[in-house]
């Protein structure tokens, strides 16, 4: 009998150079679960047509590609989100920012929240506010990819909430006709090729470059956007909640700071890095 278990697989991602330690571990047990669709835990004999799937699996992680594409999908605050090339894969830290704005909104609750989600990739922030807040919210999520917006329909429509999804460019577009918000968050484009470098570009070179690299020199052309648009898409003490470039949190919290916000604050992530501010329309 040929067993198969996480363990095995881990052991074979790591003699790959794949991943290694915990790494190896946590993308075996995805392998395992998500993708041979196998109880955890358990041990067991893999089906013919597992075993191609196992190794077609792991020559598409030689060359690279995240796991969460080869699955087709990955999870985010709890819910399935169907993913694919044309959007990021949710992040762990993005899910924060998620927590912060629930959190806020339980300690200062109001009914008819209007919510605006800008640059909504797979839809993740808005479907998971929208799911988690229900009839009290309207969220509208905005995106410049089409193909970016046919994934978080999909995902709006499988998970089984509504949100109003519409193609727009933040650096290009008036959002006037949209009307007044209390909340606009988004995860914009911030990383910097001159500042990562060639061994993080690399490791992302499957993930749009349309949603991790700002276009033009300036790494921080969204976060001035958005010190200036707030102001007239916002309702009078309406927030901010943005996702930072941990490293030049100082700087982009500057602009909101010379622009006028009030009450400006940046919060650590899990990770200990500075990555969510939220700031508020005065």
């Amino acid at each position: 009998m040929d067993s198969w278990s996480i363990t095995r697989i881990a052991d074979q991602l790591e003699e790959l150079n794949i991943a290694l330690d915990r790494e190896a571990m946590s993308m075996a047990r995805w392998i395992w679960m998500e993708i041979l669709m196998l109880p955890k835990d358990k041990e067991a004999e893999l089906t013919e047509a597992n075993k191609q799937r196992l190794a077609q699996t792991i020559t598409r992680l030689v060359h690279g590609e995240p796991v969460q594409y080869i699955a087709g999908h990955a999870w985010f605050y709890g819910l399935k989100f169907h993913v694919n090339p044309d959007v990021l894969i949710p992040r762990p830290e993005t899910e924060e920012i998620v927590e912060w704005i629930l959190s806020d909104l339980k300690n200062t609750p109001s009914k008819g929240v209007r919510i605006l989600d800008i640059g909504t990739g797979s839809g993740c922030i808005a479907i998971t506010l929208k799911k988690h807040l229900g009839r009290e919210a309207e969220v509208m999520a905005i995106d410049v990819s089409e193909g970016a917006l046919n994934v978080s329909r999909r995902n709006s429509e499988q998970i089984g909430v509504e949100v109003d999804f519409r193609n727009m460019d933040i650096l290009s577009d008036t959002l006037d006709n949209l009307g007044l918000f209390d909340i606009i968050v988004s995860n914009p484009p911030y990383v910097s090729k001159e500042i990562v470098g060639d061994d993080i570009i690399h490791r992302l070179k499957y993930e749009p470059e349309l949603a991790l690299y700002p276009a033009g020199a300036d790494p921080d052309i969204f976060y001035k956007k958005f010190s200036t648009l707030g102001k007239r898409n916002l309702k009078d003490g309406g927030n901010c909640y943005f996702e930072l470039n941990e490293f030049r949190a100082k700087e982009i919290e500057a602009y909101f700071n010379m622009k006028g916000w009030s009450g400006t604050e940046v919060r650590i992530d899990l990770q200990g890095m500075p990555r969510m501010l939220k700031t508020t329309r005065i």
